[in-house]
Formats: C-alpha cells, sequence, structure tokens
C-alpha cells in the first residue's frame, strides 16, 4: 500500500464529529453572526436566503429557523443553500430537511469549480462559510483553491447585485498552511506599511512594524489582520462597501495539540442600488485605502475572555444545543 494521501483520507473520515457542539462556536452562532442575519432580514423586508457548509446537526439553520427568517414551504426550504463533501452527511442534511433551493455533493471548492449553474442561481443574502481547515492548505497553490474560490463567489454574488453578509471560520494552526501563501500575504501587509496605510494602527495594535516578527510570534492575530485584509479587498475592488466587520477567536485542541478558531462577520453592501433599499447601513469603507487602517486597528474579540466573567454561560449554551438537536424541522 503506497503512501496515505491526507487530504484523501480526509474525505472518506468525517473531521467534523463533536466539534459542532462547542458552546463557544454557539456563543458566537448567537450573538455575532445571528444579530448580523436579523439585520439582514430587515434589510431585504422578507425572509433571507442562506447558504452554509452545515453539518447534520444543522444548528445554524435550526436557529435561522426559530428565528423566523428562513422561508418554509411544504416541500421544504426554498431559500436554503448547502454543499456537503460527505455522501451520508448529505444524504443525513436531506432527510432532515426534506428539500432546499440549492445543494451540492462535494468540497465549497469544487462546488465553485464545477457547479453549471452558479453564476446564474448562486444568490445569497447570508453565506456562512464554516471550514473546517485552514485557510491557505499545504495541498493547495499559495492564495488558490479556498481562497481563490471564495473570491469567485464574492464576484458571482457582485453580478447579481447582491448585498450579503459573508460569514468565514478557519483553523489558525501555521503547521498545517502552506508556508508561500504566508509569505505573500506578509508581502502585502508590508507593502501597505512602506506606503504608510495603517502604519499607526498596525504599530498601536502589535507594538512594531514588523511583520515577519508578527508572523512568527502572534500567528492568531497574523490571521486575524491578513484574512480581512484579502476579503474586504476583493470585495471593494469589485465594487462593494463595507458596512459591518468584526473577528473572534477561541481555543481548541486536538490530537495535535492546542491551536485556536477565527471567525470574521463582513456585511457587504452594493452602494447606490438602483431598486428600493430598505434600511440600508451606511458604508464603514468603500475605497482599500480606507480599508486597511481599519483592519489594522479593529481587535478580535476574545470569547474565552467572555465566559470567564460568566461562569454559568457554559451550561447555559450547552442546554441550548441539546435542545437544538431534538428539534425536527423537516415534518
Amino acid at each position: 500500500m503506497g503512501p496515505i494521501n491526507r487530504y484523501e483520507f480526509e474525505r472518506k473520515i468525517p473531521i467534523t464529529k463533536g466539534l459542532m457542539d462547542d458552546p463557544k462556536k454557539h456563543w458566537v452562532r448567537l450573538n455575532a453572526w445571528l444579530p448580523v442575519a436579523t439585520e439582514r432580514f430587515k434589510k431585504c423586508n422578507r425572509k433571507i436566503r442562506y447558504f452554509t457548509l452545515t453539518t447534520e446537526t444543522l444548528y445554524d439553520v435550526k436557529t435561522l429557523i426559530e428565528a423566523d427568517l428562513l422561508e418554509r414551504s411544504g416541500r421544504g426550504y426554498p431559500g436554503l443553500g448547502f454543499c456537503e463533501m460527505y455522501d451520508y452527511t448529505y444524504e443525513g442534511i436531506m432527510r432532515k430537511i426534506r428539500w432546499c433551493g440549492w445543494s451540492y455533493k462535494g468540497t465549497f471548492e469544487e462546488m465553485v469549480d464545477k457547479h453549471p449553474s452558479l453564476d446564474d442561481e448562486f444568490n445569497f443574502d447570508v453565506v456562512n462559510l464554516d471550514f473546517f481547515g485552514v485557510p491557505f492548505p499545504q495541498r493547495e497553490a499559495p492564495l488558490e483553491g479556498t481562497w481563490g474560490a471564495i473570491k469567485r463567489m464574492i464576484q458571482v454574488q457582485k453580478s447579481h447585485s447582491t448585498s450579503f453578509d459573508l460569514f468565514i471560520t478557519l483553523k489558525c494552526r501555521k503547521s498545517e498552511t502552506d508556508e508561500q501563501a504566508l509569505k505573500e500575504i506578509a508581502s502585502l501587509i508590508k507593502s501597505n506599511l512602506d506606503m504608510g496605510r495603517g502604519k499607526s494602527e498596525f504599530e498601536s495594535r502589535v507594538g512594531h512594524l514588523d511583520v515577519i516578527r508578527l508572523l512568527a510570534e502572534d500567528y492568531r492575530t497574523f490571521l486575524c489582520v491578513g484574512v480581512p485584509k484579502l476579503i474586504i479587498g476583493e470585495a471593494v475592488d469589485v465594487g462593494y462597501a463595507l458596512s459591518y466587520f468584526e473577528s473572534y477567536c477561541y481555543p481548541r485542541v486536538d490530537v495535535l495539540g492546542n491551536y485556536h478558531i477565527v471567525k470574521f462577520v463582513f456585511s457587504l453592501e452594493v452602494p447606490q442600488q438602483q431598486k428600493r433599499v430598505f434600511a440600508q447601513p451606511p458604508s464603514i469603507v468603500a475605497s482599500y485605502d480606507d480599508a486597511v487602517p481599519m483592519i489594522f486597528d479593529r481587535e478580535m474579540v476574545n470569547v474565552s475572555s467572555v465566559f470567564e466573567k460568566n461562569a454559568r454561560l457554559i451550561f447555559e449554551l450547552q442546554r441550548d444545543l441539546d435542545r437544538l438537536k431534538t428539534i425536527e424541522i423537516g415534518n
């Protein structure tokens, strides 16, 4: 037998078991992205169209259903879309929801690359990309793969003139990440500092201006600077304005040791839409020059510190997860 291909191994053996039952993850779900999704519902003045990388627990979908944000028909959920790489998990999700307006059996990257109707039909008000891996895996070419798929998705959304909220969850572990991609991101950050963009904000947050030192000493902060820089840069480049941005982090542990989860929430608006817009918010930034200082200055929310201040929070959130687990949504 030849050497194990880790990517192919992970495609056959789910790595998501138990990860969705994390109270810290649920805290972000309830306190970060649910309020943003609720605001999107108000802006749209209708039930939202929602795309997700959910699991068979369907915690995120159930949360939106309980908040009365998703349309439900006799068949199922016409405004819901998802993709799932594992056959039996995909089938389990479909059994529970019965039917939805968009589904794909495969990875998000494969869906963006291969789905024949992506350009015409991928059009969602909220996109939740809850990845279980690192943003720039070693198996991918630098800044392609996952990042290339996210860029393509943003471009498709803009082609429909769709304002939307983007939630991204990533694993923060440098040892699993492509070194060349990190060097390219470091170079992009340094070029902004060399041009004076966000220089004082970066130094105030980090304590120095050495990007390579930041990469070596504080990878979590490096990622929480670099990923939003890529996302917001692409969004602004294709014509979006940013109306909301926050980042969150909390620790996890697996067989390889400790790591962090980082989460980002972006609200991207099409400025001056021709159709009537209900309660369209003012933009934070509408140009790249404005975006960089804001990204460098914005501190991430340490979710663990929230739990340290409230000892009962973990039990309350676990109880809510246990409750959601029992809810049937396809009947």
